[in-house]
């Protein structure tokens, strides 16, 4: 791999983790090309600023493994909530969601992005926009729930009790009829 493709993907890694941890305003590009070790002038050149730097760390952020069936979506759902082989430290979505769809700059993009490549994927599958939007709520819900919260109710993560916990709220999402 050539060095321009290196330092490209170490601004675009660092990016991700400062900016969806910490929310796109709140963090500046010195930040971002200090943890990578680059030139703060090579954002421009590669990205041509901020904001595509931004954008390049949205780059399949959202793509879901393919399903055909609302079974397979709450199968997949529950497998990534209760793999246990990822570090619980990394950034997620649910951080970029949370510290940026609100952002004055950058928040009508990551609603955009969520909605174009997300929300009508489920749509698709579930068949309608709001067993799709509460399938959504209750994933950004646990999520909230056990990474911010804390709350008690919830069995622990590792337990089958969760999985059983997890699968019920999503299977009730997609039963929901209006």
């Amino acid at each position: 791999m050539n060095k321009a493709r290196v330092t490209q993907e170490k601004l675009v890694t660092h990016a991700r983790e400062f900016i969806w941890r910490y929310g796109y305003s709140n963090v500046s590009l010195r930040q971002i090309t200090t943890a990578a070790g680059v030139d703060v002038a090579l954002v421009s050149r590669y990205f041509g600023g901020k904001q595509g730097l931004f954008e390049a760390t949205l780059d399949g952020a959202f793509d879901l493994p393919h399903v055909s069936s609302p079974a397979e979506l709450v199968d997949l759902t529950v497998a990534l909530f209760t793999d246990h082989t990822h570090d619980r430290g990394t950034v997620s979505i649910l951080h970029l969601l949370l510290m940026n769809a609100q952002d004055e700059e950058v928040g009508a993009l990551v609603r955009d992005r969520q909605n174009d490549q997300l929300q009508s994927v489920l749509e698709t599958i579930l068949g309608a926009p709001t067993p799709a939007a509460l399938f959504m709520s209750v994933i950004l819900g646990v999520g909230i729930a056990e990474k911010t919260l804390h709350l008690g109710g919830l069995a622990p993560h590792d337990s089958p009790e969760y999985e059983h916990q997890l699968r019920y709220m999503l299977e009730a999402a997609i039963a929901y009829k209006s």
